[in-house]
């Protein structure tokens, strides 16, 4: 069986998503108890999406989105972190899709390891939009945006 494209793990590999479910045991510790949940990657995209030129999103920020139109306590920040991968992937894959991925950062503004090319284009991009960024860290070194 050929790998799916990004595009396809996108737009058909969740079809039960967004599912709302209680937060997973495991989780219960850092999050709490409640609610959560797992979006759909075309959800992801929507709110990336809406980010204007000269603004980013944290992951956290696009979780909180997530969980209030859901009306649950919490996006599962794991999933929406494996999704925001496969979209800015995707979007990567379709050059008529201009969705700004680059505008989404991990939890502490730093850039995402996992998008395409990174850090470098993401880096590119957003200073193109204006944005600086300081070094971090010592053995593990990454980039965070001011």
């Amino acid at each position: 069986m050929a790998k799916k494209t990004y595009q396809e793990q996108m737009r058909s590999s969740y079809p039960d998503h967004p599912t709302i479910k209680p937060i997973a045991p495991d989780m219960v510790k850092t999050w709490g108890e409640g609610m959560q949940v797992i979006p759909s990657p075309l959800e992801i995209r929507e709110v990336m999406r809406s980010i204007p030129k000269g603004e980013v999103m944290s992951t956290k920020e696009l979780c909180a989105i997530l969980a209030k139109k859901h009306k649950v306590d919490i996006a599962c920040p794991y999933s929406v972190g494996i999704f925001m991968n496969i979209v800015a992937r995707a979007i990567e894959e379709d050059e008529d899709d201009n969705t700004p991925w680059w505008r989404t950062l991990g939890s502490k503004r730093e850039l995402k390891p996992r998008y395409p090319n990174a850090p470098d284009e993401q880096m590119a991009l957003l200073e193109a939009e204006g944005f600086s960024f300081e070094k971090k860290g010592k053995k593990c070194v990454y980039w965070v945006v001011k």
